[in-house]
């Protein structure tokens, strides 16, 4: 990859913690106490925060009182969470400063999540209950950026859900989908990763951020 960034944004479910099986857990045991249709959400669930899913499939409930209530069984079951391969080691190279999460959890869950995983909490950390629209919107990632101090299009994202990855798009970001199968034909899709272990980090003479796979793996 020749391109060259002055930040890095980052997603957190299934981007840099293991813990979409969580979130699917939580969901599904929410949507059977409810009598809605798991799997009418499954697929598009991912991504998206709770209280946008509640007001979509139960209307008639109370959306924020429902996505507290799923925001706090998520954070019961963040005992065994893991990172996802390589996270934290990749940050730590990461120079101080440049990076910043943009996450569908709300602020609590994230800290706990991050916590949890033992990855550090960043100075810029934009969450579900932090803005008014959620993803794709691109409002999170037009507020990291903003608060990072780095225009969106000198922004990469770390993303691993189609919705996440639209709304970087739409917030003129560039995206390295990480975990994923996800096939979007986007030239602002810059490249793809299993894991952070496959990647490396350089540093130019002037800051600028890259990103190289490891060619020395696999």
């Amino acid at each position: 990859m020749s391109q060259k960034f002055e930040a890095f944004l980052f997603d957190l479910d299934g981007t840099l913690v293991d813990s979409n099986g969580i979130v699917d857990r939580v969901m599904e045991t929410w949507c059977q106490q409810n009598g809605v249709s798991y799997s009418e959400i499954k697929d598009s669930n991912h991504g998206l925060r709770s209280v946008d899913t509640v007001a979509a499939v139960a209307p008639h409930l109370d959306a924020v009182q429902a996505a507290a209530d799923i925001e706090a069984g998520e954070r019961a079951e963040l005992v065994d969470l893991r990172e996802i391969e390589g996270a934290r080691s990749f940050l730590s190279q990461v120079p101080q400063g440049r990076w910043g999460i943009a996450t569908s959890s709300y602020l609590l869950t994230a800290k706990a999540k991050l916590r949890a995983a033992s990855i550090p909490i960043p100075r810029v950390l934009v969450a579900a209950d932090g803005v008014l629209e959620g993803k794709p919107h691109p409002e999170a990632h037009l507020k990291a950026s903003m608060e990072l101090g780095y225009r969106p299009e000198d922004c990469l994202v770390f993303e691993d859900s189609e919705t996440g990855v639209r709304s970087a798009l739409n917030a003129g970001c560039r995206v390295f989908v990480v975990g994923s199968s996800l096939v979007m034909n986007e030239p602002r899709i810059v490249g793809r990763g299993a894991s952070f272990s496959e990647l490396q980090l350089l540093v130019d003479e002037d800051g600028r951020l890259e990103i190289v796979l490891d060619s020395t793996l696999g």
